[in-house]
């Protein structure tokens, strides 16, 4: 992310953000959707035992984005006010690209890996839930580092992550990622979709009051 200074307002373009997404893409989200997969294939696991089956839809679509909209609003300020005032200003058609990245690509593999293969597998390995939640939520924290970011923003994610297992774990039926998936893409395009355009709005509102 860039600094804002004074006047000056660094603009985030779709060609900027394809930039990251792509080789994010094949380094990351490729990887982690096939793992699950060829482990539930060479030990005979069904995809429902890692969370792809839909169970009661309606309530977890509402559970979903009832939470997800707190979680938004949530990881809005804490962006604002935790993280720091840094950002680049999307514009329209970056936003929708973002946004869609967010929704669509990255919160149902994370969720797919994180919630619905590490703790299942942890568990399964160990016997015991309560270890699959712990090791999945933490290792989920953690490997935000990877990505070089920044302890105050890792300490968010490990608060998010911990909303995230609640929601996979404690809705009725068979564990399902339907509900956690809203609550993660929600969560995420706040946290750096929808947070750098509060953070300008923020600034332009500043910016007014100096001249």
């Amino acid at each position: 992310m860039s600094a804002v200074k004074s006047s000056e307002l660094v603009y985030s373009t779709p060609s900027t953000t394809w930039r990251w997404i792509w080789p994010d893409v094949l380094m990351r989200i490729i990887p982690m959707s096939i793992i699950p997969l060829l482990y539930s294939v060479i030990f005979h696991l069904s995809l429902s035992s890692l969370g792809l089956v839909l169970t009661q839809v309606p309530l977890h679509l509402a559970i979903g984005l009832l939470i997800g909209l707190a979680m938004s609003v949530f990881a809005i300020f804490y962006r604002m006010y935790i993280v720091g005032p840094w950002f680049r200003k999307p514009t329209n058609a970056d936003q929708c690209l973002q946004t869609f990245f967010y929704l669509f690509v990255n919160a149902p593999v994370e969720e797919f890996f994180f919630r619905g293969f590490i703790l299942a597998i942890v568990t399964q390995w160990t016997g015991s839930l309560f270890v699959g939640w712990l090791i999945s939520t933490v290792v989920y924290t953690l490997y935000h580092r990877l990505g070089k970011w920044n302890w105050r923003s890792v300490a968010g994610v490990g608060l998010a992550g911990i909303v995230f297992s609640l929601v996979y774990l404690l809705l009725p039926g068979p564990h399902s990622l339907l509900a956690v998936t809203i609550v993660h893409a929600m969560t995420t395009s706040g946290f750096l979709s929808w947070g750098d355009e509060a953070l300008y709005q923020r600034w332009k509102r500043r910016q007014a009051k100096t001249v």
